[in-house]
């Protein structure tokens, strides 16, 4: 279990893409309700930590491309190779000025090595982008998918960085 939490503890946080990052507006709104409506429930971060969610690393920010937040994994549904609209396998929180954390967006992830298909996954209408690394870390490539639920993106909804956040309040 130790080398699985590492992989996904190093494959989660956003990376380099080996296919060119297209982000879009999900196209299956039936499914993209059902997302936000499961992820809801961990809009208190309290809950989220009940249900199994563990932070993962700082508050991820890419300068001006802008930020993802704070990482929460939930390992069981992150390492379990399924991508299941109502467990997303992270939740991403932006620090605010009062300590307090805001949900901001979901992630869906698939290990590579667990996806059986030639094809890489497609959800919620979009192709996942293929990672291989974080930052300069090589880790064992896996499929993501963002989902900017509760912060308006003007990148794209599903795009990896969020202008619009910040970690200038992260402890």
């Amino acid at each position: 279990m130790n080398v699985l939490r590492s992989v996904l503890v190093l494959g989660v946080l956003a990376a380099p893409a080996l296919a060119h990052d297209a982000p879009s507006t999900p196209s299956d709104p039936t499914a993209v309700t059902a997302s936000r409506a499961a992820a809801e429930a961990f809009y208190d971060i309290d809950a989220a930590v009940a249900a199994g969610y563990e932070p993962l690393f700082d508050c991820t920010d890419h300068g001006t491309d802008g930020a993802m937040g704070q990482h929460y994994i939930n390992p069981d549904y992150a390492g379990d190779g399924r991508l299941v609209v109502d467990e997303p396998d992270v939740l991403m929180y932006e620090p605010q000025p009062d300590g307090a954390m805001h949900l901001v967006a979901l992630e869906y992830i698939v290990f590579q090595a667990q996806w059986t298909d030639e094809a890489p996954p497609t959800f919620l209408g979009q192709t996942l982008q293929l990672k291989s690394a974080v930052g300069t870390h090589p880790v064992d490539p896996f499929y993501e998918l963002h989902v900017w639920h509760w912060r308006s993106n003007p990148s794209g909804m599903t795009a990896d960085y969020n202008p619009s956040v910040t970690c200038s309040f992260a402890g």
